[in-house]
């Protein structure tokens, strides 16, 4: 157990200083859109700084650790997110409280409590985030995952993440298509009066934009929102790292050459992500019989009764229509059609703040997402199932250097 400890503390060091080299601090660059974003920039760099020592400390402290048996261990990782559940509804309590909606005489009371309870979890997620990845790396290995490092064959990089507070990312798009032009990280605490304002003042360049918050970061360690349930935050982790595992491997430097190549990597992410969140949280976490199928098998309603709302048609839907109104040269038509499509989901249950050509065009390199009109999703999955083990697929996929090698190679079969 030490000597595993020891080496990850050691390989954990090198790839964070290697990433973080390598990846630096992108978004202080001088272009327009970083000039008026400036104010509410996220650094990497500083998150790497904050939390290097804090993480590898942690790891050296912990290399002669007191005995904890497993079901400690996992009795440690549900109290954590019993305490996140009650932070987040004591959160809506002072939020509803500070707005006006409701009358709350102890609002000082809430608030101390919130801190107390935040203390509390603070102290639980080192040991919790060191539990999640041991169970995420065992599983990986029994999925046949592994890479091949100098004359050894390991699982690499080691998992890691951070439980923290996510940045929000900034979405540009031109307004006359759907093309993901540029993305920034913005501070997670922009208020929403500042997020408008920032909006508005790119819009006004003639471009289409929207700040919305991310699942994770692909930082190490990863950055995964501390406010996520227990399978979310499995499937997230396991997401990122698929995107550590990548940074070694043709598929992951190609990341940025080509948008097929951007939804490729994050469509095989997401297959990895939700493959192994999902196996880790149903044999660690699940009550008997709480994980079923993925998704039910279709069937038609009740003779009379209304179909249920279908929202991935929807999107679909709502996507292509946009896509033509737009290639018509249709722009401001196409900008209220958007906006009566988000007020119809929103009629239906299902609430965006805003639909737009950045909305679409950020939603759209994740091809497994609602509002998808790329076929990489399906060809994936089709990759997926063709009976390889995980670790087999992973492999084969990181291989790849373009999208067309792969297409190639698929319709070969």
């Amino acid at each position: 157990m030490k000597r595993r400890r020891t080496a990850k503390i050691a390989w954990g060091l090198l790839l964070a200083l290697a990433l973080f080299f390598l990846a630096g601090d992108t978004f202080g660059t001088g272009d327009a859109i970083a000039g008026i974003a400036r104010p509410h920039l996220y650094s990497i760099a500083r998150w790497e700084m904050g939390n290097f020592l804090k993480k590898w400390t942690r790891e050296f402290r912990e290399l002669f650790p007191g005995a904890t048996s497993q079901e400690e261990k996992i009795e440690q990782v549900r109290r954590l997110f019993d305490l996140a559940d009650q932070t987040k509804g004591l959160r809506f309590r002072i939020k509803q409280a500070r707005d006006g909606f409701v009358d709350e005489p102890d609002l000082p009371g809430l608030e101390r409590e919130l801190t107390a309870l935040q203390r509390r979890q603070e102290k639980l997620e080192p040991g919790v985030e060191e539990t999640l990845e041991s169970l995420i790396t065992s599983t990986l290995k029994d999925a046949g995952v592994s890479s091949k490092l100098l004359l050894w064959r390991l699982l690499w990089p080691p998992v890691d993440f951070r439980l923290d507070v996510v940045p929000n990312v900034l979405i540009v798009s031109p307004r006359d298509r759907i093309s993901l032009m540029q993305t920034r990280l913005i501070d997670p605490d922009i208020t929403d009066e500042d997020r408008d304002a920032l909006e508005a003042a790119i819009d006004a360049r003639g471009l289409s934009t929207l700040v919305q918050g991310l699942g994770g970061v692909a930082t190490y360690p990863s950055l995964i929102p501390d406010g996520s349930s227990l399978q979310r935050v499995l499937e997230l982790a396991a997401h990122e790292w698929t995107h550590h595992y990548l940074f070694f491997h043709p598929m992951g430097r190609a990341y940025n050459a080509t948008q097929d190549m951007t939804t490729l990597n994050e469509t095989v992410a997401d297959v990895v992500g939700t493959e192994i969140g999902r196996a880790v949280y149903r044999d660690h976490f699940a009550a008997p019989g709480e994980l079923g199928p993925e998704a039910a098998p279709e069937r038609s309603p009740p003779e009379g009764e209304a179909p249920a709302f279908d929202f991935n048609g929807a999107m679909r839907e709502t996507r292509q229509t946009a896509d033509r109104l737009l290639a018509e040269g249709k722009i401001e038509e196409a900008e209220a059609y958007m906006e009566e499509r988000r007020q119809f989901l929103a009629d239906n249950g299902y609430y965006f703040r805003k639909l737009n050509q950045a909305f679409f065009a950020f939603h759209g390199t994740y091809a497994s997402r609602p509002g998808r009109v790329s076929p990489i999703g399906d060809q994936v999955r089709t990759a997926r199932e063709e009976g390889a083990t995980l670790g087999e697929f992973l492999s084969r996929m990181a291989g790849y250097a373009s999208y067309e090698s792969f297409q190639r190679d698929l319709e070969s079969g």
